[in-house]
């Protein structure tokens, strides 16, 4: 006699539901994990970070109004895509540095695009590049989002706590300033 509970058939690792929920956080996550760590170690996120969001979004901006015409541009959501460029005129037209309130809101409006708009930036290309990716719905697009932000906040947390992890040498190695708190001693990346 076979006492065995017969079991459920298993879903397989990589239906399609999984495969759009897997590449929308993995390309968020990868693009805001190092301006959250950058925020965590240094308390500002790089002008790179910064550029490279506004590239990024000025040809998704630009590559939309050519492949649909200019009448695209007038959506909300494409609109959203110059929000670094407005960042970008901003510190153009406003004094650079300092510590007045002007130049404090500035940087506060940089730092929330770049980390808000990086993760929608990776979701906005998802899902021109995935087919259906658009169909993240409910629980989908949440668990998406909740990794995202899990992965930038531990991102930014081990920023805050690289003297344990991570020699001066570490950042010096890879070509980043080394912090003043930074841990002195051979780095873990150098052998």
């Amino acid at each position: 006699m076979n006492d065995e509970v017969p079991s459920a058939p298993r879903q397989p690792l990589l239906d399609d539901d999984s495969r759009r929920v897997v590449a929308a956080a993995l390309a968020g996550a990868a693009l805001g994990a190092w301006p959250a760590f950058t925020l965590g170690v240094y308390g500002v996120i790089f002008f790179e970070q910064h550029l490279s969001l506004w590239a990024a979004a000025t040809s998704a901006f630009l590559a939309l109004g050519y492949a649909r015409g200019p009448r695209v541009w007038r959506r909300p959501a494409v609109l959203a895509l110059l929000l670094p460029t407005l960042w970008i005129v901003l510190a153009w037209i406003l004094p650079v540095g300092g510590t007045s309130g002007i130049y404090q809101a500035l940087f506060w409006l940089g730092v929330v695009i770049t980390v808000a708009g990086l993760p929608a930036m990776a979701a906005f290309l998802v899902r021109l590049i995935i087919p259906t990716a658009e169909r993240l719905q409910g629980r989908e697009r949440l668990a998406a989002v909740g990794v995202v932000a899990t992965v930038m906040l531990a991102s930014f947390l081990t920023g805050t706590q690289h003297p344990r992890i991570l020699t001066c040498e570490d950042f010096s190695i890879s070509g980043n300033y080394s912090p003043d708190n930074c841990s002195p001693g051979t780095g873990s990346t150098v052998r």
